[in-house]
């Protein structure tokens, strides 16, 4: 009988590896400038499967940080899945900005983490009305295989809380 457990835990390892493959996100940040605003584009980038991306933008004299942080309103599941956020703010003078992008865990005891995960120096020429936009879409199809088309993914997020 032991035999059969362990030969079954490593069936079950070896037939999850490419589920766990699948799910590995390829975090990359993009930045684009144009007409008085900077435009942040965070691609794959790993939060829990049910958490929602809040993005805050502060602006210093010569400095712009993009800090995004995960949400839940129902607490966390126990998976991981790649997100796809973006940012823009507007209303920026003509100039060099320093610009960091950070990513924030919710630690579940009143206090966050935060990873920098990107910086760079661009330039922003024109003028434009000042404001903020973000958005998010959750679990990119790299986090999960779209078939079958009847699962949604209100059932995904069920069976992992």
């Amino acid at each position: 009988m032991r035999t059969f457990v362990s030969a079954f835990a490593l069936a079950v390892v070896i037939l999850a590896t490419p589920l766990a493959y699948a799910q590995t996100c390829e975090e990359l940040v993009t930045l684009e400038t144009y007409d008085g605003a900077i435009s942040m584009y965070h691609h794959e980038a790993q939060y829990n499967c049910c958490a929602y991306i809040e993005v805050q933008v502060s602006q210093e004299p010569s400095v712009v940080e993009f800090v995004e942080r995960e949400m839940f309103d129902d607490g966390p599941c126990y998976c991981l899945c790649c997100f796809d956020v973006a940012s823009v703010v507007s209303g920026l003078e003509p100039g060099e900005y320093l610009v960091r992008v950070w990513k924030g865990y919710n630690n579940f005891d009143g206090t966050w983490t935060f990873e920098l995960v990107h910086e760079e120096t661009v330039i922003v020429d024109g003028h434009s009305m000042p404001g903020v936009q973000s958005s998010y879409i959750p679990c990119v199809e790299t986090a999960i295989d779209e078939e079958p088309a009847e699962t949604s993914w209100g059932v995904i997020k069920g069976l992992y809380r």
